[in-house]
Order: structure tokens, then C-alpha cells, then sequence
């Protein structure tokens, strides 16, 4: 499990300007105070493993507590909740998980752990980008990275969320950079593409781990998420200006596996402008954009492969050898058995390993 807005306030955490409008109001403290003590018992515990449970301050005090009656942790995770929201590295919410020797599942808090100040966005702070420098190895099958916002989204929204970034940071000035955050609230521009610095480190770290610098290089370098309202799989390659310098080749296949598996339907001109995204012919649009307020080009190129698909889906991934199974499924009602859903394959994905 991982958190993303919507289990505590849409657009969470998506800039400065949102979060002093929420801590203006009477109720967001203990709206995000009970949403993170909340998480932490039903869903973070269940994250760790035995030893890591065992290493947790708070644990210890549940392990430990031999005296009459319940054990009243109310005020240790409301305290334990401030110090989060206040500071993200006072705790960690990502985890990391080995399947034997063959997979390492590695999931990313995207959401709490982001950095706002002015002049200075990420979308992890700098311890937690630390640790996730220090999960990205290979000499696994597969390396799995979860995190609750797409890595790689359509090129042409990668792009028009990269310039709204910049937009909204004063590149044209600052009557625009004050349209700039009120589009990044109105059309949710807080994914990964909107936070360049983090998203040009994370593909540094994939290219060294796909081309064999930290490691034997897995099968797989896979990116589950979901949050998008439909799903899709997407694949990384060199930039050609990359291949044109020689740059060591990727010996990895980079995959993007999104599903949102119970989510909002999109209105149809959504659903028309998110295909429309997804195709090649809408990058070379989103990227004059952001070059006009002198985004860097993305360390890697993407296109996808399959989708998008706007049902309501469940994913499966299925590891297979150094290769990958995933399928899409949706649920169908016949007649009005409401009672007895089926499931309907809607896409059904084999990736290769590299040759």
C-alpha cells in the first residue's frame, strides 16, 4: 500500500501556494493529522517487514506494553503525524521489499515527503531521495518501482506539465506565474513531470541501473502506478541524443504499467484529450512549450505501447523468468445479475526480456 491524495485531500501537497491555502482553514490540521495516524496503523504497518516492525519506536512500545488495560497511542501517532507534516524526513513511508532473489519491489512516497520552499520543489526531499538512490540496484530479474503518480504520463502531458512548472516559478513573469498555479490546481499538473529536478535524478538512476552500472542489469525496470483516471504501458529508451554521444545502451527493458483500478469516469473531451496526448503527434506541441521557458529535455524518451484504456481495471503482473506477464481486467454485469460480476480481459501484455 501507499498513499496518494485523495486519502487525505485532492491535490495534496501539490505546491506552496495549496498548501498555505489549506493551513489557512480551520480543519486541515486535524484532517492530516488523523489521515497519517490513520495510515501508519491500518496500512503502513502491514508495509514492513518483521525487523523493520521491530526497528519502529512505536512498535516498540506496542511490543513492550504489559500494564492493565488497553494501550492508548492516540497522542504518540497524532505527535508522531505533526512531525511528519511539518518536517517529511521525521519518518519514512517508503519501503522497500525483496521476492527471493528474483524481484525487488521498491514503493515511493510521492505524496508526504515533498519539498515546497520557494525556489526549491521536489517531489521527495533529500533524505528520501538518498534512499531511494540506495534501492535502485540491479542483479535482480526485475526491479519494481511503485508510486502512487505515473513516472513516465503521455509525452504531451509530460511536457505541458514541465512547462506549467516552470510557468508557475515566474519564467514569464509573475502575472503568469500566478495563472500558472491556478491551471496546476485546476487540471492536477503535480505529477512527477511537474517536478523536474526529482524526475531528471530518478531517470539518471534508471539509466544506470538498465545499462549495468549498479549491478548485473535486471530484465525489467518497471514503474507501477496508477491515480490517472485509465491505464496504459509505456516504454523508455535513450534520448537520440544519447545514442548519438554513445552513451552506454540500456540492457534493460524501462516499462511504465499504469492501472487505476476504481476510479472517476472522465468526461468524454478528458478521455479525447488524454488519447490524444498519449499519441507521438502531440510531444513535439507540449515540448515547444516547455521549451519556450528553457525546460531541459528529459534524460529518456518514451512512447506507449498499449492503451489507454478508460474502464474500470485490475492489474495483474506475473514474473516470468527475466520477462513480464501483466493483464488488464474489467468488471461486467450481465443482464441484472449485479450480485455476479464477471471479468472481462481487456488487454493481456507480454514483456519480452532483452535480447
Amino acid at each position: 500500500m501507499i498513499f496518494d491524495d485523495h486519502d487525505v485531500r485532492d491535490d495534496w501537497n501539490t505546491s506552496l501556494a495549496w498548501r498555505r491555502q489549506m493551513e489557512a482553514t480551520s480543519w486541515w490540521h486535524e484532517r492530516i493529522v488523523a489521515g497519517l495516524s490513520s495510515y501508519w496503523v491500518y496500512q503502513h504497518l502491514g508495509n514492513l517487514t518483521a525487523a523493520e516492525r521491530a526497528d519502529d519506536d512505536i512498535w516498540q512500545i506496542i511490543t513492550g506494553h504489559d500494564g492493565p488495560g488497553e494501550l492508548d497511542l492516540t497522542q504518540t501517532l497524532d505527535d508522531l503525524a505533526e512531525r511528519v507534516d511539518a518536517e517529511p524526513s521525521a519518518y519514512r513511508f517508503s519501503y522497500s521489499r525483496d521476492f527471493g532473489d528474483q524481484v525487488r519491489l521498491v514503493v515511493v512516497d510521492s505524496r508526504a515527503a515533498r519539498v515546497l520552499e520557494p525556489g526549491r520543489r521536489s517531489i521527495v526531499d533529500d533524505q528520501e531521495m538518498a534512499w531511494l538512490d540506495g534501492q535502485m540496484r540491479g542483479d535482480v530479474d526485475h526491479l519494481l518501482i511503485g508510486t502512487s503518480l505515473p513516472f513516465f504520463l503521455a509525452q504531451g502531458l509530460h511536457n505541458l506539465e514541465a512547462f506549467n512548472e516552470a510557468l508557475a516559478a515566474g519564467a514569464w513573469g509573475e502575472r503568469a506565474a500566478q495563472v500558472g498555479e491556478k491551471l496546476r490546481q485546476a487540471v492536477d499538473m503535480e505529477h512527477w513531470a511537474a517536478f523536474q529536478e526529482g524526475f531528471a535524478q530518478v531517470c539518471d538512476m534508471v539509466i544506470e541501473v538498465a545499462s549495468g552500472r549498479r549491478g548485473a542489469p535486471p530484465g525489467t525496470v518497471t514503474f507501477l502506478s496508477g491515480d490517472v483516471h485509465h491505464s496504459y504501458v509505456s516504454e523508455a529508451w535513450h534520448t537520440r541524443a544519447n545514442e548519438r554521444r554513445g552513451v552506454d545502451p540500456l540492457r534493460s527493458r524501462v516499462i511504465q504499467a499504469v492501472c487505476s483500478p476504481i476510479r472517476n469516469p472522465l468526461p468524454r473531451s478528458v478521455r479525447v484529450g488524454t488519447a490524444f496526448l498519449s499519441r507521438s503527434v502531440a510531444a513535439p506541441i507540449g515540448r515547444a512549450a516547455s521549451l519556450a521557458t528553457r525546460v531541459p529535455r528529459p534524460p529518456l524518451r518514451w512512447t506507449y505501447v498499449e492503451g489507454p484504456w478508460f474502464d474500470n481495471n485490475l492489474a495483474t503482473l506475473e514474473v516470468q523468468g527475466r520477462g513480464l506477464r501483466m493483464w488488464w481486467a474489467r468488471g461486467v454485469v450481465s443482464g441484472d445479475e449485479h450480485d455476479r460480476p464477471v471479468l472481462q480481459q481487456v488487454a493481456d501484455i507480454t514483456i519480452d526480456p532483452p535480447r
